[in-house]
């Protein structure tokens, strides 16, 4: 049978998919020699590489001059009620060049959008005021802070206060007043976007008779930047008109360009003779509560204390005693049908900040370093006995450093981990980079040694965006015995029109950062994408999306092939008002060299498989009262066949209300045995201001057979204190319906500043 010509390119790597209904098709090795496919794949990658190079040389755009807006100083400071009618702020001199981003980059936007800042020696104020023709239209629901506003109209910042293009601090809010932050750190597309940090700020809103205004106050404070008599910071401002699907900009508003890419960004100027000061924040907490299992009683009672130092004007020490993560919700289980783990992000606050900092990624989840190693093991906490984080800049240099003591648990010795980064700035947008770790107990150590390097640059084809990444690494343990390097060295090409991205990964077999997280080792992975996203404006229809190739997979060290996955997308488009819809068409293969328990105890047999998928995805604009996301499979599945759906539905009520619920299905008929997964999961929220929340999180699987419900509710008395309780309740529903742990706790957290 001769292959759809979508499937060609895998044809480098597999002629078994000339036959793409033969599952039970012979191995690569039956089919020809490995010098052979190595010869063939390495061709393959040759005329991808020219297809990339020739595809960006037909690109263009214009780039826009350096923007600018001025401070200026006041010494009585503007009453904040989110109403710009102060008489202080006629003293601004006020922005309103904006320009559309969506739909349409470059055109007039609708409606005008004014932005002034003043100062004075300790703050910074920011009033925003959003005009609009029909403010009764205004969508404005979200209270919670770092919640769900992307669905409400909205006014979105950042501050680069080193000026380095590299790293800002960047604030969102609404017309209800809600808070939003967030670090950005440079990086592969500049994703370095950590929303869990909380910085101490200040705002209100209001909508009135022509639009919406807000009125922002930050704590110098809050950032770091250079001891200088004038500062000079990077700065852009964007504005999003939800019912419209319009996103209005400062600068970096054309086709080619993004928001949070600080190159792009203007000038804030006209800042003089102020200092950060070397403040000490003080956050003692004390835990208390009870825990109830089947065989126990457990009373808890926990004192602790946070403290963060500005140690000079860009480097801040974080310190932690008796540490406690009692307030963090539970992660959201997941049924695993692969052989490899899981990846969970990390929600504890004193792993947040400057976690962009320590960060090394290999692509894909694998990173050197990843912090949930430390005071986690099996999914229980180990006691932290005292941690320290030293992170900020020196000149042009970042850096950080964290050690943490933790104490003996459940058969863990008690260890001491380290890790140390330091990336040196290149240019105007690259860096290069070592990294250290060590993992010590009393019986068994571990070590990581890295380098990187990051050349980035938006002026390749006239001002195109190019990236180049590399990364080196070895590991050392007491009983380790070679073969313990690995490396990622990738190329993309993240533009308006086409994006292009090539990949290069091996780790070796004794490859083990056990400060990381590794999906897999022994491996030669190759990765290529390519996607093509015309502008085409025709109705709601905003952007037609077409992917005619996204492959990945994975060789072993005899050239082997292990895994391999090629996707193609022939429509897909976006709507003005945010929908997307697209299409795919997914090829696998899976070589299994033993038997593989995928779930209860149904059994996969060792063999070659190669199999087929179909699937569609929808995903609704945030911006009504009901939206959410689904995506539908089926097709082959090893010996038999899938039928799988992921749903997620949120309601939004209005401005206090919400219920969030998502379910995951899958069918699952093999020759072996057939057998279902089910994994349902629900969140009801109640904001009663933007500084009181309460939430219901309950979730459940057919795997585990528990109901898991975590009940939060949060008090803000002052930004940066807070009081908590918490309550947990584990369900056994494998027979009769029974409690099998409970646990309720409060938790006083008071922010003293020095």
């Amino acid at each position: 049978m001769q292959a759809p010509g979508f499937l060609s390119p895998f044809l480098l790597i597999n002629p078994a998919l000339a036959c793409p209904d033969n599952i039970d098709s012979p191995p690569v090795r039956n089919l020809q020699s490995r010098q052979s496919l190595i010869y063939k794949f390495n061709s393959g990658l040759k005329l991808l590489l020219l297809i990339f190079i020739i595809t960006v040389g037909f690109n263009t755009i214009i780039f826009s001059q350096t923007k600018r807006i001025y401070a200026v100083r006041t010494s009585v400071p503007p009453l904040i009620d989110g109403v710009l009618n102060d008489s202080v702020w006629n003293k601004a001199k006020p922005i309103s060049d904006f320009y559309d981003r969506e739909p349409v980059p470059g055109a007039l936007p609708s409606e005008k959008t004014e932005v002034k800042i003043l100062y004075d020696d300790k703050n910074l104020y920011v009033g925003v005021m959003c005009y609009d023709d029909e403010p009764g239209k205004i969508i404005a629901r979200e209270l919670k802070l770092d919640g769900k506003w992307s669905g409400d109209d909205n006014i979105a910042l950042w501050f680069d206060t080193f000026h380095d293009r590299r790293h800002s601090y960047w604030f969102g809010t609404n017309p209800m007043g809600m808070r939003d932050d967030a670090l950005l750190t440079s990086g592969k597309n500049f994703s370095g976007f950590n929303e869990s940090w909380n910085g101490v700020w200040f705002v209100k809103s209001a909508i009135v008779n022509n639009g919406w205004s807000a009125e922002m106050v930050f704590p110098f404070s809050t950032f770091k930047f250079y001891n200088e008599k004038i500062q000079v910071w990077g700065v852009n401002f964007m504005r999003t008109i939800q019912r419209k699907g319009e996103t209005v900009q400062w600068t970096s508003y054309e086709k080619d360009q993004d928001f949070f890419n600080m190159t792009f960004g203007g000038e804030l100027l006209d800042i003089r003779d102020i200092k950060r000061g070397n403040p000490i924040y003080f956050k003692p907490f004390y835990t208390v509560g009870g825990e109830k299992t089947d065989s126990s009683r457990i009373f808890v009672s926990k004192p602790g204390l946070d403290i963060k130092y500005g140690v000079t004007e860009t480097l801040s020490l974080d310190l932690t005693v008796n540490t406690d993560f009692a307030q963090v919700e539970s992660d959201q289980e997941k049924i695993n049908l692969t052989r490899f783990p899981l990846f969970y992000p990390e929600k504890r606050d004193f792993f947040i900040e400057g976690a962009n900092t320590l960060s090394l990624p290999l692509g894909g989840n694998d990173n050197i370093y990843y912090s949930r190693r430390i005071g986690l093991s099996n999914g229980e906490a180990v006691p932290i006995i005292a941690g320290a984080k030293l992170v900020g800049r020196l000149n042009n240099t970042e850096i950080g450093f964290l050690n943490v003591q933790t104490a003996a648990k459940n058969g863990e010795p008690p260890t001491n981990y380290s890790v140390g980064r330091v990336k040196f700035d290149l240019f105007n947008q690259s860096y290069a980079g070592i990294f250290f770790s060590n993992k010590t107990s009393s019986y068994d150590y571990s070590q990581s040694f890295a380098g990187d390097v990051v050349l980035r640059t938006n002026n390749f084809l006239e001002n195109k965006s190019l990236i180049f990444g590399a990364t080196l690494a070895k590991t050392n343990e007491r009983k380790q015995s070679g073969r313990s390097w690995a490396g990622n060295f990738y190329l993309d090409y993240p533009n308006d029109l086409i994006e292009q991205h090539m990949d290069y990964k091996f780790i070796q077999e004794n490859f083990n950062p056990e400060i990381g997280f590794v999906s897999r080792t022994g491996i030669n992975h190759y990765e290529y994408s390519f996607a093509f996203t015309p502008r085409v404006n025709l109705g709601d229809i905003k952007k037609l999306e077409f992917s005619p190739v996204d492959l990945a997979c994975d060789f072993d060290k005899n050239s082997t092939l292990l895994t391999g996955e090629i996707s193609f997308q022939p429509l897909g488009f976006s709507t003005v008002q945010g929908d997307n819809v697209s299409l795919q068409i997914n090829r696998y293969f899976d070589k299994l060299n033993e038997d593989f328990n995928i779930f209860g105890s149904s059994v996969i047999p060792a063999g070659d498989y190669w199999f087929t998928t179909y699937g569609i995805d929808y995903r609704s604009a945030p911006g009504r009262t009901f939206y959410g996301e689904a995506n539908l499979q089926a097709g082959n599945y090893y010996t038999g066949s899938i039928k799988s759906a992921t749903v997620n539905v949120t309601w939004s009520a209005g401005s206090h209300f919400s219920i969030y619920t998502d379910y995951t299905h899958n069918n699952i008929r093999l020759v072996q045995s057939n057998f279902s997964t089910n994994e349902l999961g629900a969140r009801l929220s109640y904001d009663f201001s933007t500084m009181v929340f309460s939430s219901v999180f309950a979730q459940w699987n057919n795997e585990l057979n528990e109901i898991n419900i975590n009940y939060r509710f949060n008090w803000q008395p002052n930004v940066g204190s807070n009081f908590y309780l918490v309550v947990n309740h584990l369900l056994s529903t494998g027979g009769a319906l029974r409690t099998k742990d409970i646990t309720v706790l409060t938790k006083i957290v008071w922010q003293i500043i020095l």
